[in-house]
């Protein structure tokens, strides 16, 4: 059992295990309950630890979210870039007023693009979060499971308050990253405010504020 006011080499232990999320080959804890102690349990409270395992189904599903949400911007991003290819051709064979039209369309169409990127960053930003969670739901998991062992009066060699400080240090880690995603969020509005104001200035050039390639 670990000093009382120590943490384990918990903060890097827990980035690595996030990377090892994204790469695909999932969270790794410290303290587990084993499955063949798990075996042990009556029937019944077996059902009930399977039951409790919907905490972790719940973060896997936010983070196949984030990620489904990165996918859409990014198509939304290559989106942009084809038809401000086809506007730069427009450009090149408008005349007059036209022409400073489509130049005007143009900047829009480019702060959209940094916009979507931005969006992006923020979006894996909160990926990174999806990840502390799931690994916090993950040790919530094996805590309500050896809660349930130890109600059983099971023993297998592991103190159930080194569960607890699993718990603790990764939800402090969820914490720190809830705090980034907030303030990255706030500022990300500012952008998308910005960018909404030129594109209303750009729709009433022309007094036509429901027509444009955003209104698709």
């Amino acid at each position: 059992m670990r000093r009382k006011g120590t943490k384990p080499a918990g903060r890097s232990r827990w980035l690595l295990s996030g990377l090892c999320l994204l790469l695909g080959c999932g969270p790794s804890l410290s303290e587990t309950v084993p499955d063949n102690v798990i075996e042990r349990l009556p029937k019944a409270s077996r059902r009930s630890v399977f039951q409790a395992e919907t905490i972790v189904t719940i973060a896997l599903d936010r983070r196949a979210s984030v990620a489904r949400e990165i996918q859409n911007l990014h198509r939304e991003l290559r989106k942009t870039g084809e038809i401000m290819r086809l506007t730069d051709k427009r450009l090149d064979k408008a005349e007059g007023g036209e022409k400073g039209r489509i130049e005007q369309e143009i900047e829009v169409l480019e702060v959209k693009e940094e916009l979507l990127e931005r969006q992006i960053d923020h979006q894996e930003i909160a990926l990174k979060l999806a990840d502390y969670e799931v690994i916090l739901a993950r040790a919530q998991f094996e805590l309500s499971k050896v809660k349930l062992v130890k109600k059983h009066s099971i023993k297998f060699g592991e103190d159930e308050e080194d569960f607890v400080e699993q718990v603790q240090s990764i939800q402090e880690d969820v914490n720190d990253q809830r705090e980034v995603v907030a303030e990255d969020e706030r500022e990300l509005k500012q952008q998308e405010e910005s960018f909404l104001a030129l594109k209303k200035k750009y729709n009433m050039m022309d007094g036509e504020p429901s027509k444009g390639w955003w209104a698709q």
